[in-house]
């Protein structure tokens, strides 16, 4: 269980919890899941829960996100089962997020960006997701202004990425190819 933070000389953070779920956040209580099933893969998880946050200056905003998955393999499923919470959640407010302190971070799931979570699944090639389970989507925070579909895109690729991690990356350079198509 751990937790590492990378910074890039442009000011943009990166946060990964490694086995650990982000402090003061609590998972979803959905009752309502959206499904798909992918390819078995060839990745080896060597971890079961994986969370990213990512806060980037873009001109006079920051692009902020985080997202958290757990992978549940006690269960043989044909390829990897995928989660994701369909109802809205109402968030709180999130104190400890790497965003700046002007900007409103909410916890829970926002319908706008879950297209991102399955776009993200999509472009990792079979060999990099896990050959089976039940990949869940459990916790989410979002900027009022500075979230975006595409942010989601990138943080799902770099969670299940993680999941096969058997190294925590020593450099920003490692952590932040994570995050890469």
């Amino acid at each position: 269980m751990s937790c590492h933070i990378f910074k890039k000389a442009s000011g943009t953070r990166l946060r990964l919890w490694l086995d650990e779920a982000p402090p003061s956040m609590d998972s979803t209580r959905c009752r309502l899941w959206e499904s798909k099933v992918f390819a078995s893969g060839e990745g080896t998880p060597h971890r079961k829960s994986v969370a990213a946050e990512i806060a980037r200056p873009v001109g006079g905003l920051t692009v902020y996100g985080l997202l958290s998955v757990t992978l549940d393999q006690s269960i043989y499923t044909q390829g990897l089962q995928v989660n994701v919470p369909i109802e809205r959640t109402k968030g709180e407010s999130w104190s400890l997020s790497l965003a700046p302190s002007y900007d409103k971070v909410l916890t829970g799931f926002a319908a706008e960006y879950m297209p991102g979570l399955f776009k993200g699944i999509e472009d990792l090639s079979e060999g990099a997701l896990p050959s089976f389970g039940i990949l869940s989507f459990d916790r989410m925070a979002h900027s009022d202004i500075g979230s975006s579909i595409d942010i989601f895109r990138e943080l799902t690729r770099a969670i299940v990425r993680a999941l096969a991690m058997e190294q925590v990356p020593e450099t920003p350079g490692e952590a932040f190819a994570l995050l890469e198509a």
